[in-house]
């Protein structure tokens, strides 16, 4: 799922992106209400504008498709990615794609400081394995260092120190990281229990997507406050056993009212078979 700019909003850079964007918020709630969110003209024109704004000579594009994504199908993303390469070209920057599956969610968690978190994880050598695999099939994409070299620098620290070097050449607080899940902490944290045991057959990313949207992770309206802590952690991958009783996920929420109302959204989110 990865929110679209977590570390700027939990590391507190200075006012970025509306000073890269200005235009982006009320664009965005301008698309919302004409229902062009998915229109592949503007999502190029979006994030093609923002990406070369960086000045950038090389650009690696992760286009996901399937339940959780704008484009529901391989053959869409493909379009997509063509056509956000075809236009980085032309503006001098070499671009390259990949094409990922988003039927599941990324990862173990959904929800702005719980992403963040993971993210520090794999930074610091952990992390989910889909995570990590993908960090490397991006970065083998712009780098001239060998895959395996790429994954000793997960693993030995030195990704994680070049990120926090990052940080605060941005003038941004790295010292939070460290702290997130206490000062991101949602007051109620529930397991979210298999009714029956077996397999996971189904952890439908979109279902998953609208929980979190419904706990407060998103914006139903350009107007709406995020609410960095709640989400979803712990989510099962699929191919995965789980006994009655054992928990698919854990909620975080805000109150116990709003952790009632996602109940029946993850009811239909998961499935299990033998």
């Amino acid at each position: 799922m990865r929110p679209a700019c977590p570390w700027a909003i939990l590391l507190e850079l200075p006012s970025w992106p509306a000073d890269l964007c200005p235009a982006d918020k009320k664009l965005y709630a301008l698309r919302d209400v004409t229902g062009t969110v998915p229109s592949q003209p503007l999502i190029v024109a979006s994030i093609m504008s923002k990406k070369l704004a960086e000045n950038l000579n090389r650009l690696v594009l992760d286009v996901k498709f399937g339940s959780g994504a704008f484009m529901k199908t391989k053959a869409e993303a493909q379009q997509l990615a063509a056509a956000m390469t075809e236009v980085g070209e032309l503006m001098g920057v070499k671009v390259t794609h990949l094409l990922s599956p988003m039927d599941e969610p990324l990862g173990r968690t959904v929800g702005n400081a719980l992403e963040v978190i993971e993210c520090v994880e794999v930074l610091q050598g952990g992390g989910p394995e889909d995570v990590v695999n993908l960090v490397l099939d991006l970065a083998e994409k712009v780098s001239t260092v060998k895959r395996p070299q790429l994954a000793t620098w997960l693993k030995d620290g030195t990704a994680w120190k070049k990120f926090i070097s990052l940080v605060y050449a941005q003038d941004g607080d790295a010292s939070s990281l460290e702290k997130l899940s206490e000062i991101h902490r949602a007051p109620v944290i529930q397991p979210f229990a298999a009714k029956s045991s077996g397999t996971v057959k189904k952890m439908d990313a979109e279902t998953i997507g609208r929980a979190s949207l419904l706990l407060g992770g998103g914006r139903k309206t350009a107007e709406d406050e995020i609410d960095f802590a709640v989400g979803l952690s712990g989510i099962r991958k699929i191919g995965e056993r789980v006994e009655k009783g054992e928990p698919l996920l854990h909620v975080h929420a805000r109150s116990e009212q709003a952790l009632r109302m996602v109940h029946p959204i993850l009811d239909k989110a998961v499935e299990l078979g033998r």
